[in-house]
């Protein structure tokens, strides 16, 4: 078979590497060779299960081991993480894929795809130096504003789009994550730790004036928090994050005759968190064992066995979840073990939305209990003093050494040498 994949990042990247590896001939279009895909960077460790190899030292990335919550009121829980959520650079997490699909014997064209024409049931994909290559078969992981999507489009129920802007600020780290939720926003505020760089963000609805608001809550939450010293470096970004249509299955919005959509490109990123890489990395894995079979309708039917109503869930939850009165409960309940522990799970991917109302019942007796106990110890010993979230200084775009005790980045190169540049764009 041979195959056009059109995009490189983790989800072409990865099933590009996958049909090679079976004996595909696999060409893949990337204009960018490494990019910085605007994102808080995390990947939960059920997306690592798909691809073990994230979990490799050699490749640099922060374990963040605590989750810090903020209520729409000010109220704060954290939590720890059972299962440390992995922050990656997404300059070096996308290098990594596309070299190890090089590596494996994928034709690596870097250039912009212009056309694509199906005739007499193949594909002709021409690039900008008017080169073509015939394949069998399309996989569009070009986003949900690529050429490949908007090829196939008429066939294809509309995206939902949500919004996330914020800003990378340099010279600065932690080990845990801070989410902020606020009153009248469906989405919320994110702190993601790199190592060499903050991520911040915040991600709500589409409209007039909404980026600015959006942009003014994220920054005077920044300075309530560090001080207005974190704003001396900031590198804005933004983009539009997909969202499946409110109905149908994946075979409506995933795959056709000859071709197929993974990633954002097909929307699967959760309309909730709007976390992407993990469905991504399932989607490449799927897509690629149904075409190495001969069967591409398995792509579908093997998404709707792991997946099939998760993200419908969430997108009828979705204004539910972000009622401040839900939100405040949440985080007040977060202080207690058994609903923390819940808090780490769905951190880590592994609590489907489908149980998260029975094991919230389930453990109300014991949530009672705790609560029952955290007033009693407030009433003995009074409020326990906020510490605020640990913000780690970097000298040169890393660690100054002595500043924090116990801090880890995980890479072999903790150190550089003095004028190395820092990462990014």
């Amino acid at each position: 078979m041979r195959a056009a994949v059109v995009g490189g990042g983790p989800a072409g990247s990865r099933v590009a590497e996958l049909l090679c590896r079976q004996g595909a001939r696999v060409f893949l279009y990337e204009a960018r060779p490494g990019w910085e895909k605007p994102c808080g960077g995390g990947v939960p460790e059920r997306g690592v299960d798909f691809c073990p190899f994230l979990a490799d030292p050699s490749l640099p990335h922060i374990r963040a081991r605590r989750a810090r919550i903020y209520s729409p009121r000010g109220r704060e829980a954290l939590v720890a993480l059972a299962e440390p959520l992995r922050i990656y650079c997404r300059t070096q997490l996308n290098g990594h894929f596309l070299r190890r699909a090089q590596e494996q014997g994928v034709e690596v064209f870097p250039k912009r795809v212009t056309s694509l024409n199906r005739e007499a049931g193949a594909w002709s994909v021409t690039d900008a130096t008017g080169r073509s290559q015939v394949v069998d078969f399309l996989v569009g992981a070009d986003g949900a504003s690529g050429i490949v999507r908007g090829r196939v489009a008429k066939s294809l129920p509309q995206l939902r789009q949500s919004l996330g802007i914020g800003y990378y600020l340099d010279g600065y780290t932690s080990d845990e994550i801070v989410l902020k939720f606020f009153d009248s926003l469906d989405g919320y505020l994110w702190i993601f730790p790199r190592p060499d760089h903050l991520a911040v963000g915040i991600c709500g609805p589409t409209g007039a004036g909404n980026s600015e608001r959006m942009l003014l809550d994220l920054k005077r939450f920044l300075v309530e928090l560090y001080g207005v010293r974190v704003l001396g470096k900031m590198r804005s970004y933004g983009a539009r994050i997909p969202s499946p249509p409110p109905c149908g299955g994946a075979q409506d919005y995933c795959a056709g005759e000859g071709w197929a959509l993974v990633g954002d490109a097909a929307g699967l990123v959760d309309p909730l968190t709007r976390e992407g890489i993990h469905y991504a990395l399932a989607s490449a894995t799927f897509l690629a064992e149904a075409l190495c079979e001969g069967q591409p309708d398995g792509y579908a039917r093997r998404w709707e066995a792991a997946f099939g109503g998760e993200l419908e869930w969430a997108s009828a939850h979705l204004k539910l979840f972000f009622s401040p009165r839900f939100m405040e409960a949440f985080t007040r309940l977060s202080l207690t073990a058994p609903v923390a522990a819940i808090v780490s799970d769905l951190i880590a991917g592994r609590q489907k939305y489908a149980s998260l109302r029975g094991r919230l019942t389930a453990c109300a007796p014991a949530v009672g209990l705790a609560l029952g106990a955290l007033l009693f110890q407030r009433l003995v010993a009074g409020r326990p003093r906020a510490t605020g979230p640990a913000l780690v200084p970097l000298e040169n775009g890393w660690i100054a050494p002595g500043s924090a005790s116990g801090y880890r980045v995980e890479s072999p190169v903790t150190a550089p040498a003095r004028g190395t540049p820092s990462i990014g764009r």
